[in-house]
């Protein structure tokens, strides 16, 4: 069975999806921007701003479909500007213990609502206790 899921508190969507998606143990997470979850206003800020707010609102995600970014198995990153990798790279580390998960990163040349960055994940949701 599919699940598809809206979370409370995230940033509503500015197109046609589902925050996730669950198959069993596994929730796929559409890509966040940095869309401040309280306005639904794009942060257009500096990448290392953009950045913090994609991974916060992913955590919101995360935490609403019982999961953690331990448990995150694999991401894609898209940027708009390679130049700043290793600057989006810091912010995104920051975020996870290791071992890391598996990731992907690509340069793009636009993202919706005018972002710079976006990351979506797969993520495993462990069993209650």
């Amino acid at each position: 069975m599919i699940e598809k899921m809206m979370c409370q508190g995230a940033p509503q969507p500015i197109a046609p999806f589902s925050h996730a998606c669950r198959v069993d143990n596994l929730v796929f997470i559409t890509g966040q921007m940095p869309t401040v979850p309280e306005t639904n206003e794009m942060l257009l800020g500096t990448f290392t701003e953009q950045t913090h707010r994609v991974m916060q609102n992913l955590a919101l995600v995360l935490d609403e479909v019982g999961s953690h970014f331990d448990y995150v198995v694999q991401a894609r990153v898209f940027i708009t500007n390679m130049g700043h990798f290793e600057e989006v790279n810091a912010i995104y580390r920051s975020y996870f213990n290791e071992p890391l998960p598996t990731r992907t990163c690509i340069g793009v040349t636009g993202l919706a609502g005018g972002a710079d960055v976006e990351v979506d994940m797969i993520a495993w949701i462990p069993p209650r206790a």
